[in-house]
């Protein structure tokens, strides 16, 4: 288990020495293929290299609703009082959920027998040659490769995040309707048709509709569409 004296250091040990050239989707799920390359801490000259990809989902646009929720259940008066604050100023405001995933089988490892510096030369070059618009190099530390890429996705993600709510406000999604983002209707929307005949997928469904405070506006649907699949 790793203590967190390990994740400090794999954290201030991680460097980004190519960053892919595009950047995360705003409208879609973007993949980012990755070559992390480390040093062994147990063999001289001896470097490992991970390749694989990350999945950075759609940023979800959330709702005001969904923090007051937060901050009611977990702070005294003045978190309530910012609460109230949330809700005279939805308009303004815009909150971004993002999540990444990635499968920790489905990377794959060499080990090459040269110095840290000629790897990451070498690496880098190829992909450069390559042009490959999204994919990184990533020079992190062996033992806590992960810690190092997820460090990357969350500075990735944290560099895009501007750019994100400026694509959306462009499409009018912070725009409300009936006090609800146009963002977070559309959002709705799929996740209503994402249902389709599947019957398991429906308390999933309530509850995103819960945490994002707007059950009450679609209960009437969302119970049409439970007796739809019940009958």
């Amino acid at each position: 288990m790793r203590t967190n004296d390990d994740i400090w250091w794999a954290l201030a040990n991680t460097k980004v020495l190519l960053e892919p050239r595009q950047r995360l989707e705003t409208f879609g799920t973007t993949v980012i293929h990755y070559r992390l390359i480390a040093e062994k801490m147990d063999a001289a000259n001896q470097v490992s290299i991970r390749e694989g990809q990350v999945h950075a989902e759609r940023p979800q646009l959330l709702t005001p609703a969904f923090f007051q929720k937060l901050l009611l259940e977990g702070f005294g008066e003045d978190g309530q009082r910012f609460a109230g604050w949330l809700h005279d100023h939805a308009k303004d405001l815009a909150f971004l959920k993002y999540g990444f995933r990635f499968r920790r089988d489905a990377a794959r490892e060499t080990t090459v027998h040269d110095s840290l510096a000629s790897v990451a030369a070498r690496v880098r070059g190829d992909v450069e040659q390559r042009g490959e618009p999204l994919t990184a190099v990533i020079q992190g530390v062996d033992d806590a490769w992960e810690v190092c890429l997820l460090k990357f996705m969350t500075d990735t993600i944290r560099k895009a995040a501007p750019v994100h709510v400026s694509d959306m406000k462009r499409e009018r999604m912070f725009e409300l309707l009936d006090g609800i983002p146009r963002g977070v209707h559309a959002d709705v929307e799929r996740d209503f048709e994402a249902v389709g005949g599947d019957r398991s997928r429906l308390k999933l469904l309530a509850a995103k509709l819960r945490d994002l405070g707007v059950f009450e506006a679609y209960e009437d649907r969302f119970f049409a569409l439970v007796r739809r699949l019940s009958g």
